[in-house]
């Protein structure tokens, strides 16, 4: 027994310097990745939860030793926040995207201090990024046949919340997991067209009333489509941001 543990000890020893190495090369990509997206201050940005919830849009007022100071786009006071509280900060240029996460190293009405900052999320993990929808826009839904043709009768439908990878809907027809659908005429912001999307069904939710809902995940979706959903779900968030400031809500 003696000689199997000095016999594993330099093993265990090898599996340590071997997952050192590995955050050492996942730190440095990290890092390249925030260097190389080039933060400069009055850069807008969105500040979030990690619920993914907009909590305000802020400009970079400095970046400097690895910590990023933030205050309000429209020099609103900010909303008080807890030290440490961790926050993620989605920035936007062109069609490249960067997500951080960070916590609150310092605070006051007008700024927040963010340090130990990680790019966790990049532009390809976009789709976490879930909206949802007040006012449960209708839409019109059909089952796809194999041949591409309706494979049921269009039906309306409502859209409870939308990402850029999926969509949850409130329908009266029975669906199956697996299912793929044809879910057209989705008006999310007066500012962007109607948006139509091919889908297919990934879960089913118990029957309220006279609605089932179903989750589904977007097909086919190309990248200049999958930004102006982006851009659409963005111009909602600032949308509901502004209410609230206006009825005088805690954000």
């Amino acid at each position: 027994m003696l000689l199997n543990f000095r016999a594993a000890k330099p093993a265990e020893e090898a599996q340590t310097a071997q997952e050192e190495q590995v955050a050492q090369i996942a730190q440095a990509v990290e890092e390249r990745a925030i260097d190389e997206f080039d933060i400069q201050a009055g850069m807008r940005v969105d500040v979030l939860t990690l619920s993914n919830r907009l909590t305000f849009i802020g400009k970079v007022d400095s970046y400097r030793g690895g910590a990023l100071v933030i205050r309000d786009a429209r020099d609103y006071d900010l909303p008080p926040v807890l030290y440490n509280k961790e926050i993620r900060l989605r920035f936007a240029r062109g069609k490249s995207s960067l997500v951080l996460q960070g916590k609150i190293c310092g605070s006051s009405s007008q700024i927040w201090k963010v340090d130990r900052l990680e790019s966790k999320f990049t532009k390809e993990q976009r789709v976490y990024f879930r909206q949802r929808l007040s006012t449960n826009p209708p839409a019109t839904c059909y089952r796809r046949s194999l041949s591409g043709s309706p494979g049921t009768k269009p039906v309306r439908c409502e859209i409870v919340d939308v990402s850029a990878g999926g969509l949850l809907i409130k329908c009266r027809d029975k669906y199956e997991v697996g299912d793929h659908l044809i879910v057209s005429g989705i008006s999310i912001t007066e500012k962007e067209e109607d948006f139509n999307f091919v889908c297919q069904v990934r879960r089913v939710g118990e029957r309220e009333e006279t609605y089932i809902s179903y989750g589904c995940q977007l097909e086919t979706l190309s990248s200049k489509e999958q930004d102006r959903l982006l851009r659409a779900i963005f111009i909602v968030q600032r949308e509901e941001i502004r209410k609230q400031r206006e009825r005088g809500e805690e954000i």
